[in-house]
């Protein structure tokens, strides 16, 4: 390799993928977009590929790091991944990881079913996958892939609320008046949605020409729309606080807080008003669905049945794991009717004991606090490489909030964790390198910060050497 070629792969932010791809290669990005919106299609889709308690869909994680294997990539890759370049790597995560599989396949000699242990080994190992598929990736093409993870949700919610609009389609993607389009549960449907909800608002905050806005604008109103039709509770009041955090974060980057907020309390003033019209509205339309709606204004969230069954289910879950505090009833085994605990430390420390549920409690402060330290020490860069950073911020978010809709629907399933993988790692390996961006406390050094087409990139003796 030219001494050209390696000094512009160390570009890449934190982790540094290497960039091999020859000038014909980008010519050919629109069809290696394509190409990709494909592959992520049969995630949007499990359910149509069921067999049994397993889908096809299963296996697309493990093809793509498949592919990854064959391409070239830098020597080390994987490893600088764990360890870091920039701050801390990926080992923290690597560790959770290790534990939770662990004590999966432990479970497994005692669990009354141990083959559902694999609904906590399959997401583990998405992470290997999706961190295979990163660290082989070249830095150009990083950001390109989560993009067509979230064209394809979009592409796919989009037939799916078509095909609601019809007879024969309602069966395939209804179950009575909640929307699931292809996914088991509509809490599903609302926790993947969260997993990629920030992107698109982060993508349509940083649209500079019309035909841009107006699609991102469609993809928004494709993703609401499946958020309000699933009747998911938990996916639209995070939707809405994630949403205005990415918001807040965009406009305080430009100096334009104050603006913001103003137009945030208008939105907010403007749902207050509608309530009240939406409960009138249902009190004439359906006055049964009213009566629901004001048992739970009236004696709270805990009067609506679903919420109920989750305080019943959460009570049992504790004093499973309290009988069983080592190894667990046994990972991934039904409590109740349930295919989990509908929390995914409860989930975990039910299944697995005292160290499954250190690991889940782990991997999710990991996950807040490198999100949260990139969101805090990016503010002082003001609008230099805002766009950027606003899509960082939006797939950390998405990551964040997908972990916390964990903790009230699904419980890390399979079917959406490699979703939550790709948007955590992917604003990983995409975010500039906060230890080179972050001087002394109170005097941030802005050496690191220098918009993106004045990077001297082309310079070998300079990008060869980290900021």
């Amino acid at each position: 390799m030219s001494p050209g070629a390696r000094g512009s792969s160390w570009r890449s932010p934190q982790i540094a993928a290497p960039i091999l791809a020859v000038p014909s290669a980008q010519e050919r990005s629109g069809v290696g977009v394509l190409v990709a919106v494909a592959a992520f299609l049969p995630l949007w889709i499990p359910r149509p590929l069921m067999v049994g308690e397993l889908s096809f869909a299963f296996a697309a994680p493990f093809v793509l790091a498949f592919w990854a294997l064959t391409q070239p990539a830098w020597p080390g890759s994987f490893r600088r991944a764990l360890l870091g370049r920039y701050g801390r790597g990926l080992w923290l995560e690597a560790l959770c990881i290790g534990v939770a599989m662990l004590m999966a396949f432990m479970s497994m000699l005692v669990s009354p079913a141990p083959l559902r242990a694999f609904r906590v080994i399959l997401p583990m190992t998405y992470a290997i996958c999706a961190l295979i598929l990163f660290s082989r990736m070249p830095s150009h093409l990083q950001r390109r892939m989560v993009f067509a993870l979230l064209f394809s949700g979009a592409l796919v919610l989009g037939i799916a609320i078509g095909l609601s609009q019809t007879g024969w389609g309602r069966s395939i993607v209804m179950r009575d008046y909640r929307f699931l389009a292809f996914f088991e549960k509509p809490n599903q449907l609302g926790v993947v949605v969260m997993a990629v909800w920030p992107l698109a608002v982060a993508l349509l905050l940083n649209a500079r020409t019309v035909i841009l806005r107006l699609l991102c604008t469609l993809m928004l109103m494709v993703l609401a729309t499946a958020i309000f039709m699933s009747g998911t509770k938990t996916a639209l009041a995070l939707g809405f606080v994630s949403a205005a955090l990415t918001w807040l974060y965009h406009g305080s980057r430009s100096g334009s807080l104050d603006k913001t907020l103003f137009k945030l309390s208008i939105i907010l003033c403007g749902i207050a008003f509608a309530v009240p019209a939406t409960l009138w509205v249902l009190s004439w339309a359906s006055p049964d669905f009213f009566r629901r709606v004001n048992s739970i204004l009236t004696y709270g969230m805990w009067e609506f049945p679903s919420m109920q069954t989750r305080d019943m289910v959460w009570k049992e879950s504790i004093q499973i794991g309290l009988d069983h505090p080592l190894l667990g009833e046994g990972a991934g085994t039904r409590v109740y009717r349930y295919a989990h605990s509908h929390n995914m430390f409860l989930d975990y420390f039910r299944g697995m004991g005292v160290f499954g549920l250190a690991a889940a409690v782990a991997l999710v402060l990991s996950a807040v606090s490198r999100g949260a330290n990139f969101l805090l020490s990016t503010l002082p860069k003001g609008p230099v490489d805002r766009e950027s950073d606003t899509i960082v911020a939006g797939m950390y978010l998405g990551a964040i909030f997908y972990l916390i809709g964990n903790q009230l629907s699904d419980s890390f399933s399979p079917t959406t964790a490699f979703l939550f993988w790709i948007m955590y790692l992917g604003a990983y390996f995409t975010a500039p390198p906060l230890s080179s961006a972050a001087g002394p406390v109170g005097q941030p050094s802005t050496s690191g910060w220098t918009p993106r087409a004045k990077r001297p990139g082309s310079n070998p003796e300079t990008a060869a050497q980290p900021t």
